[in-house]
Order: structure tokens, then sequence, then C-alpha cells
């Protein structure tokens, strides 16, 4: 994987894991606003999954220009 993608799971899985252990914390209570601790955890997640996505547009547009070098003209004509 390349950086973009690393630095977006990491993310995504830490924001997941704080909001998990935060609520194994609170034994599941019931919450009645929101905590600081959710807000960073939903923030990191949602950070995390725009790095992915973001990361996985640059990739295919590499890729894509790659094979559009790779293959000659004569191929893509009918």
């Amino acid at each position: 994987m390349n950086n973009g993608k690393t630095i977006g799971m990491v993310l995504f899985v830490g924001g997941t894991i704080i909001l998990i252990a935060y609520g194994l914390f609170l034994g599941f209570q019931n919450i009645e606003s929101i905590d600081y601790i959710i807000a960073i955890g939903a923030g990191t997640i949602i950070i995390g999954i725009l790095t992915l996505l973001i990361s996985i547009i640059i990739e295919q547009r590499e890729d894509t220009k790659k094979m559009k070098e790779e293959i000659s003209k004569e191929d893509l004509e009918p």
C-alpha cells in the first residue's frame, strides 16, 4: 500500500477502536450529549475514509495513464 492508503487505514481503524473502546468504557449507558471522545473518534473515521477515497482515486488515474501509454494506437482502433 502507498502512504495515502496506509494513513487512511490507520485513521479509520484508530477512530473505530476509539469509539468501541469508549462505548465499552461507558458500559453502553444512555449517552445524552456528544462527548469529546465521540467527536474525535467520528472525526478520525471520517478523515480516514476521505483519505482512503482520495488515494484510491489518485492511484486509479495514474494506472489509467500508464495503461494508455502501454496500449498501442493500433490496438485501440476498431
